[in-house]
């Protein structure tokens, strides 16, 4: 090698790390740099090397010294950028690839990383126009992944609330890479965030229910390459979007979760718990794809926190986080449960040490919104297995036993709404943490609420809200002038505007304006959406999907509540939390009467003020409720006696 000249061994150190070679790669490189240390070419590709093998730090030092040799190779920049991403350090990627597309217009692989990183930053609006241009500028020579490109555009525009582009894309992408079965999948069960009118609801419903069905024929499991693609599919997300219409969802869930199961079940057909020998303690588990400050998280602190002091009986309480990210409350439940596990890799490593730690009792926290969640409830990885109401909709799943849900927020014939068997805790079934209310800091000013405005606060994520129900805004402020209703955009600014065009031909069919009466703010820290509560005189309870934690915010700052409960668990949180304190009077039997109370509170301040001091007397019945928590041990209990019994008897919750 010693003979060759500098171009020669690094044509010979490609060579070899092309063949998969990297430890002679990695030689012949050094042995060019131990005698020309600023060959930037050698710095690059032993940068390369060291991201191969897994050494990020020391690749992208590696690589940033070649740029600082060489700055004008848009190469270098993109493989900096590729090493950043790899690090999970994506502005820092972004911004590499920025400077290899300025270097290079043509570096199109650049352009498509960027795009990218801008659909997972939820930067939609800059990521369409850069991966567009891709489609308008085809280089055959330019090995693009065209699938992908099409992907990430539809996943864009989905986000945008642009349907028609967003379809489009998908249904383009996998049928240029029938193996980019995310995207079928995606296209298959794709539903809105939001829905403009009544009509467009329905379809979305309908097309959804067939398409279920042709992805459910489409997808065999007959062979290994067959179970891999459908697993991987099943990862895409989950069709949470589905209870936001307002509908007994019960068959779709289990016709959906039951698809995912049987696909889990052909990918891990041994993966199950065996028996254990009965003993003390009853050993449980609370797993979550993320304990972090999320409302779920917040929902189920309480029982971790109080379970073995609640008990007559011993338990031993166990922690499954499996998102990378970490935040205060994840060191929460790591302070509080005997066993923490922090477990960011994936679904086998989480499922291979819940089965060996073999636990009696296995809770998850939110089945419905993670796929991860949703594949490993789809196993019986503890004999036995709940779900809980922080998400307020049955799992589907022939694995789940039982759903951990609220007496008061069930209705009569709450059983019905459910593939499990429904265990009614007493009263809200959660030990919430009483909120801490910061010292003020913003006011009416400072979130552009007018002084002299009856503000209705209805803060809500924009989907709680459908179409039929727009017209109570203009009603209500037809009867309140200077009512002004406050709405956050969530989940972003695009779909709020969609949001925005909807309120604006409501308001217009009353001859108002919503420019008069609607604000839309930004996604709003939570110091600042406490001081907003602080800054508003009424909350307006969205119909169909209740607020819960926001209530129970709301109501820690003395702000009266108007709701009017739903068919469903969902769409009853606020009425269980106003029953607790005894306010039924702040619960409508009919939207009629929702719009009379909302009124009545607009123009009455005296009697707004007699609410908010009785809220004020009695929030603390809401908070800390321990007796909730011993009645879930007395259950968790009961079910481990009865299943290493196999007894089948009803279970109480008290």
């Amino acid at each position: 090698m010693s003979d060759l000249t500098p171009t020669g061994k690094l044509l010979a150190g490609i060579q070899a790390q092309q063949a998969g070679d990297l430890r002679t790669a990695e030689a012949i490189y050094s042995e060019i740099l131990a005698e020309f240390p600023d060959q930037a070419d050698a710095l690059h590709l032993l940068g390369t090397v060291a991201q191969a093998k897994g050494e990020g730090e020391w690749a992208a030092a590696l690589i940033a010294e070649a740029i600082a040799l060489d700055p004008r190779v848009a190469l270098y920049h993109h493989n900096l950028g590729v090493v950043y991403e790899s690090l999970g350090q994506l502005e820092k990627a972004l911004s590499c690839y920025w400077q290899s597309l300025s270097l290079n217009p043509k570096a199109y692989l650049s352009a498509l990383q960027a795009g990218k990183i801008l659909v997972n930053l939820r930067r939609h609006q800059e990521a369409i126009p850069l991966l567009s241009s891709l489609l308008e500028n085809p280089d055959p020579a330019a090995g693009i992944p065209w699938a992908e490109v099409h992907f990430y555009l539809g996943i864009a525009h989905r986000e945008q609330g642009e349907h028609s582009a967003a379809l489009a894309h998908l249904e383009k992408a996998w049928t240029l890479d029938p193996n980019l079965v995310v995207a079928r999948w995606l296209y298959h069960l794709y539903l809105p965030a939001l829905y403009q009118d009544e009509e467009e609801l329905h379809r979305f419903r309908s097309r959804f229910v067939e398409h279920l069905d042709r992805l459910i024929e489409e997808t065999p499991l007959d062979t290994q390459e067959q179970r891999r693609l459908a697993f991987l599919g099943s990862s895409w997300g989950t069709p949470h979007h589905l209870q936001y219409q307002g509908c007994d969802d019960l068959e779709l869930q289990k016709k959906y979760a039951q698809f995912v199961q049987r696909i889990v079940k052909s990918c891990y057909p041994n993966w199950h718990s065996l028996p254990r020998q009965p003993g003390d303690p009853i050993r449980v588990g609370f797993v979550s794809a993320s304990m972090r400050a999320c409302s779920y998280s917040r929902l189920s602190l309480g029982w971790v926190k109080y379970l073995k002091a609640s008990s007559q009986w011993p338990f031993l309480v166990f922690a499954y986080h499996l998102d990378p990210r970490t935040d205060f409350m994840t060191e929460q439940y790591r302070q509080y449960a005997d066993v923490f596990r922090h477990i960011p890799t994936g679904f086998e490593d989480a499922a291979r040490q819940i089965l060996q730690d073999q636990l009696d009792v296995l809770v998850y926290l939110e089945i419905g919104l993670s796929p991860l969640i949703l594949q490993l409830a789809s196993l019986r990885l503890a004999p036995v297995q709940c779900s809980t109401w922080a998400h307020p909709v049955t799992s589907g799943l022939s694995t789940i036993d039982y759903f951990l849900s609220s007496d008061l927020m069930e209705p009569e014939d709450g059983q019905a709404h459910y593939s499990e068997t429904l265990v009614r805790l007493p009263r809200l079934g959660t030990c919430f943490e009483k909120p801490i209310l910061p010292r003020q800091r913003r006011y009416r000013q400072d979130f552009g609420l007018r002084q002299d405005a009856v503000v209705y606060l209805t803060c809500q994520y924009l989907g709680k809200y459908l179409p039929q129900y727009d017209y109570l805004f203009p009603a209500i402020a037809q009867q309140v002038p200077s009512a002004q209703f406050v709405f956050l955009a969530l989940p972003n600014a695009a779909i709020a505007q969609h949001f925005w065009q909807r309120l604006s031909r409501t308001f217009s069919a009353y001859g108002l304006s919503a420019e008069d009466h609607c604000l839309i703010l930004p996604q709003l820290d939570h110091q600042d959406y406490l001081d907003l509560n602080r800054c508003a005189d009424i909350m307006l309870d969205s119909y169909g999907w209740s607020g819960g934690i926001t209530t129970l915010e709301a109501v820690a700052a003395g702000l009266p509540v108007v709701t009017c409960p739903g068919r469903f668990l969902r769409g009853r949180h606020t009425y269980a939390i106003l029953k607790r304190m005894g306010l039924d009077l702040l619960i409508a039997q009919d939207l009629q009467r929702y719009e009379e109370l909302a009124v009545q509170l607009g123009t009455d301040p005296q009697f707004r003020q007699q609410i908010s001091q009785q809220i004020q007397q009695r929030r603390d019945l809401l908070f800390e409720d321990r007796d909730c928590v011993a009645a879930l041990a007395h259950f968790l209990h009961q079910a481990v006696s009865q299943k290493l019994a196999c007894h089948t008897l009803p279970i109480e919750a008290s």
